[in-house]
């Protein structure tokens, strides 16, 4: 690799100032704790050279890693397992590094008002619905609909008091609280936890509090769906990548005969999804400059050819036996795919 910025022989040192072991100027590292051996001071520049470079690897394992993936499909993991690492980018962190560049790219491009408009319509409506009760209901006093307390009815007030709820089991309790909660908040508007649990003369602690904010995120969820699907969205790269450790573990038992290890087969899961996202963004990128979405479709089409080849180079089985097994990975993607999402769902309500 060509030296550059902090790694010029003329910064070189002859002791470690880490850990001052005496250095010779051919000494690039510390042979005793591995430090740069440089004297230069830390400039903006060499901070963030060395920043992306290590983020990205901008020397000759990115050339060979991208041209490995592209026309050597399955054979980059096969060399990578091999121990024919040292040409080759790091398959986890380049993973990350293209992961995020892929997201980046489908952020600024992809338009979430167009993925729901009816909802979007509906909601404007039912907003100015919403809007003429509340102008009808301002001078409503809560004390009027509390007078009645265990009303369970969708258009009415719901209002259970703390003894009731002592009363009922722990899942029963958690919904009649959480619909008293939406309620209020329907009725009154009040944001503040601390204010509307006064009002409803209940427990303030640390559990009725978050509960009564999630009842408010819930319901403003409900009227504006989009920006629970943003803030997905925005989680996709951590949710994939903790994801696919789940999926490696499908293709170790589906290859159980197999000599490899658990490690082997997530290698070559991260440099398939790898050249997934690669694909996907630059379809992406030609989609916006072509204004249609047949890149998009071709790179799908593209990605599964690849991924067959790919198992077929790298699994070494004939190719009735691949095209079986990659029938049904594809089938068991979308099961685990279907779980992980519904899974995601429900824990952004919680987080978001």
């Amino acid at each position: 690799m060509k030296e550059k910025g902090r790694f010029l022989k003329k910064y070189r040192g002859n002791e470690c100032l880490n850990c001052s072991v005496p250095l010779d100027i051919i000494d690039r590292y510390c042979h005793n704790c591995g430090q740069i051996n440089t004297t230069k001071k830390l400039s903006f520049k060499d901070f963030f050279n060395e920043f992306f470079a290590s983020i990205f690897s901008y020397d000759s394992r990115l050339r060979h890693t991208i041209v490995g993936l592209l026309f050597r499909p399955g054979m980059i993991s096969k060399d990578y397992i091999e121990g024919k690492r040292v040409k080759y980018a790091n398959p986890f962190r380049f993973f990350l590094s293209v992961s995020i560049l892929f997201f980046i790219i489908s952020g600024l491009f992809i338009d979430f008002d167009s993925i729901i408009p009816q909802e979007k319509e509906q909601n404007n409506g039912l907003l100015e619905i919403n809007l003429t009760n509340n102008e009808h209901k301002e001078n409503d006093i809560i004390n009027d609909s509390i007078a009645e307390p265990g009303v369970d009815k969708e258009d009415e007030y719901v209002y259970f008091t703390e003894t009731q709820l002592d009363t009922m089991s722990m899942f029963t309790a958690v919904n009649k609280r959480w619909k008293t909660y939406k309620s209020h908040y329907k009725k009154t508007g009040e944001p503040m936890a601390t204010i509307a649990l006064d009002s409803l003369k209940h427990e303030q602690n640390t559990y009725t509090k978050y509960l009564y904010k999630r009842s408010i995120k819930t319901k403003n969820l409900n009227e504006n769906p989009l920006e629970l699907l943003k803030f997905v969205f925005n989680k996709l790269p951590f949710i994939i990548f903790f994801f696919l450790p789940f999926f490696a573990l499908m293709m170790w038992l589906l290859y159980i005969r197999k000599p490899f290890n658990y490690m082997e087969h997530l290698v070559f899961i991260f440099h398939t999804q790898t050249m997934f996202f690669i694909l996907i963004g630059i379809a992406i990128l030609i989609d916006q400059i072509t204004k249609s979405e047949a890149a998009s479709s071709i790179a799908m089409l593209v990605f599964l050819f690849y991924l067959y080849k790919a198992m077929r180079k790298f699994y070494q089985q004939r190719r009735a036996k691949t095209i079986v097994k990659f029938l049904l990975v594809n089938v068991l993607f979308f099961i685990l795919a279907g779980i992980g999402s519904i899974i995601t769902i429900i824990g952004s309500m919680f987080i978001f």
